[in-house]
């Protein structure tokens, strides 16, 4: 038997995978809708609150001392105190202007539509030159953004990529089109990405809960999968496979009917189960 160094390393191991992977397919979702300053800025922050809410549900009535605190999230005393009083203030913790800064581009156009709206004349301050050093959109640029690295270009074509501005190559000038940037690239995406991280957290609600059930107490997961799929059979086998899900999806439906109230209440619970197909590429 390995002695318990061992052990231990390898359990770190596994973890340490495991979380890699989670997040490194979540951080694809990410990429260009969410910077990584304000995703660590959230993660930073939530992290706080569920450690403070796990030792409040261990120790019920008693205050939560910095030093379990700092134990817990790997955060010194002071950065603890700096964090909790900015949690505090920032009330709702999703503001507009935490939204407006979730990428770059996002926070110049909040800048440049916030200018618009004091500027007094909305189709002037639509338009701005570009292309060089004093240009409107270059000083746009450097007022609102800190980052060193960032191209006012890279940020254009961002712009344009997201129907957010209309670029004029000749004149060299860029009209702002929305009053609000969004990063998604079609209309169907934030729908497709809110159904997406839905299921993935009704999927991670039911490992919490199994990690800590027991035996008797834990609720139904399973996957089931092939190792040795031809890739000429991939489109078949999808086809057949979503034959069986659909199946299943009028079953679940038939099955869960009958246990639905007519009405609404806040005291009801939300239970069902979860379908999806899934695939892994050869490296």
């Amino acid at each position: 038997m390995p002695d318990i160094s061992e052990q231990r390393l390898q359990e770190a191991d596994l973890l340490a995978r495991a979380v890699e992977n989670l997040f490194r397919k979540l951080i694809r979702f990410f990429v260009g809708r969410i910077s990584l300053v304000k995703l660590q800025e959230m993660i930073r922050h939530i992290y706080l609150e569920e450690t403070e809410l796990k030792l409040r549900a261990e120790n019920p009535g008693k205050n939560v001392p910095l030093t379990r605190l700092a134990l817990l999230t790997g955060l010194d005393t002071r950065t603890l105190v700096q964090v909790r009083k900015h949690l505090q203030l920032d009330q709702p913790r999703y503001r507009q202007q935490f939204l407006a800064e979730l990428t770059p581009e996002s926070a110049v156009v909040e800048a440049w539509a916030s200018r618009i709206g004091t500027a007094g004349d909305r189709d002037r301050g639509a338009v701005l030159d570009y292309g060089s050093d004093d240009a409107g959109f270059e000083t746009l640029v450097r007022a609102t953004i800190a980052t060193r690295g960032i191209t006012t270009q890279s940020i254009i074509q961002r712009l344009v990529d997201t129907n957010s501005v209309a670029q004029d190559r000749e004149n060299r000038t860029l009209r702002l089109l929305v009053d609000h940037y969004s990063p998604y690239l079609s209309q169907d995406e934030p729908n497709i990405l809110n159904a997406a991280f839905t299921a993935i957290s009704n999927l991670i609600s039911t490992i919490e809960h199994n990690v800590a059930a027991k035996p008797a107490d834990k609720l139904f997961q399973r996957q089931k999968w092939t190792f040795r799929l031809d890739p000429r059979d991939q489109v078949r086998f999808r086809q057949a496979m979503r034959g069986l899900l659909e199946r299943f999806e009028v079953e679940a439906e038939t099955a869960i009917d009958p246990w639905e109230r007519d009405r609404y209440d806040s005291h009801l619970i939300t239970a069902g189960v979860g379908l999806y197909y899934f695939e892994e590429s050869p490296l």
